[in-house]
């Protein structure tokens, strides 16, 4: 057991006799820890940025991007291709348009389109998730608010039907009393007799008398004439008698016989009067009776008319009534007629009646920004720049240090050549078999991705060299820093994981607060697997790319310089320490075999 003891203390003494070994053992994966720790500790999603297109503009689309604002960060585009576009560009993680006539719950006027990026699939469903969340929350609040217009209307239909309850029981009443009337005014005029018996009122016998009585007084008018006719004679007669009173006696017989014959017509025409006066009273008599069934009959009549007046009065009266109740019913039916009007009007204000605009009054619809691929397809991009930036991060540091351990590594640096020149043969051989190994992986390019994508691959491997020279760099200052392999291989690993931690494979970027994620969107990794993605998904153009790899041409310089300083100081470092072992050998040595020494001291390293 105490032997086990003393091997373990011999092995704890050797891995801390190196300082920078044992920090990086120890503090390695403490970073790791503590930076994913702080980068994920959280269960919000902070930076998600949503892109917006309106062209609307009104009050309803202002309160609904009003809403959004309080959970992302929302940038507004100026047209639909733009709001689509920044998802490419990563500038924003998804977009919302809203159509030129967008109007709430009216069916086909009611959909919100979104574009969204499925190729960050650890982030696009919690952006859906979200993004329909806060939709639902807006389709439900409408909803209710279109459930409690349509409540309303009924309270009000229902209200207004029990205020005009009262008005159609009166105008029942009203119209039962309008018919019993209507009943009686009926018999009424029924029993008005208005009849006209020509028999009763005998106008032809009065006629008949009229024209008798006028023929009799027509000839005793004649007969008197005649008898004053005569008359006139007979005293014409007298008078000649009288002045001739001295004639004879034969002139007054024949003045006797003409008055005898006179006196004889005058009796006749008495008797002619006579009978001419009892003929005119017997047809007075006649026509006075015809006058007094004509009186009678006119009297009757009148009577007939009186009543008839009696009973227009009555109907009169009873029409005014019928008139009264008539305009109280027209006054019941307006107000029925104004309450089934507002009726109407209220239930014709709610612009929506269909129960899926109700139930749902917005609906979305997600649209890839490109055509949707496999999971593999989406992944590629992410998984290659993976690849490579592991490949590097560990192959490097491993072929610095197994030179450098070799027992050729003093020889090589007494050679006559520049500092830059083994910097640049160790990145060029690791650049060579890294760039094999991507021309490998970028065959299956075109198994798996479509012909735009395969049109893409030289764009893509033209990143592919500049993420590769920036590991491989990086990987050369992991190997000039370190002193065995060991310690560069859990240096790379912890490097590695934190560029792969602080990055959106695991989870989003926008998961983490603020500071973090702007920090995290330097990370080397972050922006080369981002620029692969855009090429080889999205086909962006370099242009567009142009931004990120500047950034990447800075950070190759800066790698680069600082692994040329770390060379020259492992360098200074590696050819003191020789020199220090050499020390005690080289003060037994004579002054004149000194120079021969130099000359075989990279033979005398390997007795060392």
């Amino acid at each position: 057991m105490s032997g086990v003891l003393e091997l373990l203390g011999k092995n704890i003494k050797n891995v801390l006799r190196s300082r920078s070994g044992a920090l990086i053992v120890i503090l390695g994966p403490l970073i790791v820890m503590f930076l994913a720790g702080l980068a994920f500790d959280n269960t919000g999603v902070y930076s998600v940025k949503v892109g917006v297109y309106d062209p609307v503009g009104d009050n309803v689309t202002s309160l609904f991007i009003d809403g959004l604002r309080a959970k992302f960060k929302v940038q507004e585009f100026s047209s639909e291709d733009e709001c689509s576009q920044s998802i490419r560009d990563s500038q924003a993680n998804a977009c919302m348009v809203f159509p030129a006539n967008f109007e709430v719950g009216v069916s086909g006027k009611n959909e919100l389109r979104f574009y969204v990026d499925y190729s960050r699939m650890n982030l696009v469903y919690a952006i859906l998730s979200l993004i329909n969340e806060e939709v639902s929350e807006k389709s439900l609040s409408t909803s209710e608010d279109l459930t409690r217009t349509l409540i309303d209307a009924i309270d009000y239909t229902q209200k207004r039907i029990r205020d005009q309850r009262e008005s159609i029981v009166k105008l029942t009443t009203e119209n039962e009393l309008i018919n019993k009337n209507s009943q009686d005014l009926l018999a009424e005029l029924s029993d008005i007799d208005l009849r006209f018996d020509s028999q009763g009122l005998p106008v032809d016998n009065v006629s008949s008398s009229k024209t008798q009585v006028k023929q009799w007084l027509d000839n005793a008018l004649s007969l008197g004439e005649r008898g004053l006719s005569e008359a006139i004679k007979f005293i014409d007669t007298a008078d000649e008698l009288v002045k001739s009173s001295d004639a004879s006696n034969d002139a007054k017989a024949q003045l006797l016989a003409s008055f005898e014959s006179s006196v004889d017509s005058i009796e006749r025409l008495k008797e002619d009067l006579s009978k001419t006066r009892e003929l005119s009273l017997a047809s007075f008599e006649r026509f006075d009776s015809s006058m007094s069934g004509l009186v009678g009959g006119i009297e009757q009549l009148r009577s007939r008319l009186d009543s008839a007046e009696t009973s227009r009065q009555f109907s009169i009266r009873v029409l005014e009534s019928l008139k009264v109740l008539l305009d109280k019913s027209i006054i019941s039916v307006v107000s029925v007629q104004q309450a089934l009007n507002d009726i109407d009007n209220k239930l014709r204000s709610i612009e929506i009646t269909d129960p899926e605009s109700i139930s749902q009054p917005i609906v979305t619809r997600i649209k890839p920004v490109v055509q949707e691929h496999s999971y593999l397809n989406y992944l590629f991009p992410v998984l290659l720049v993976l690849v490579v930036m592991f490949t590097a991060l560990l192959l490097t540091p491993t072929m610095v240090l197994l030179e450098r351990n070799s027992p050729a590594s003093f020889r090589s640096y007494l050679t006559p050549a520049k500092d830059s020149d083994y910097v640049l043969s160790d990145f060029a051989t690791a650049f060579i078999i890294l760039l094999i190994q991507v021309c490998v992986i970028l065959a299956i390019v075109g198994v798996f991705f479509s012909a735009d994508a395969v049109a893409s691959i030289p764009k893509a491997l033209f990143l592919l060299v500049l993420s590769s020279s920036l590991f491989i760099l990086i990987g050369l200052i992991v190997g000039y820093s370190c002193r065995s392999e060991e310690t560069a291989t859990l240096a790379a690993v912890s490097i590695g994981a934190i560029f792969l931690f602080l990055s959106d494979v695991i989870v989003p970027l926008e998961s983490m607060p603020d500071v973090f994620a702007y920090i995290a969107s330097f990370n080397p990794y972050v922006i080369s697997s981002s620029l692969v993605r855009r090429a080889l998904i999205f086909d962006s153009s370099i242009v567009s790319l142009l931004p990120d790899v500047l950034i990447l041409v800075g950070y190759i310089i800066a790698a680069a310089l600082i692994a040329s300083g770390a060379y020259m100081m492992t360098r200074l470092h590696s050819v003191q320490e020789v020199a220090r072992r050499l020390k005690p050998v080289m003060t037994y040595l004579p002054v004149e075999r000194r120079s021969r020494s130099r000359k075989g001291e990279g033979k005398s390293r390997k007795s060392i």
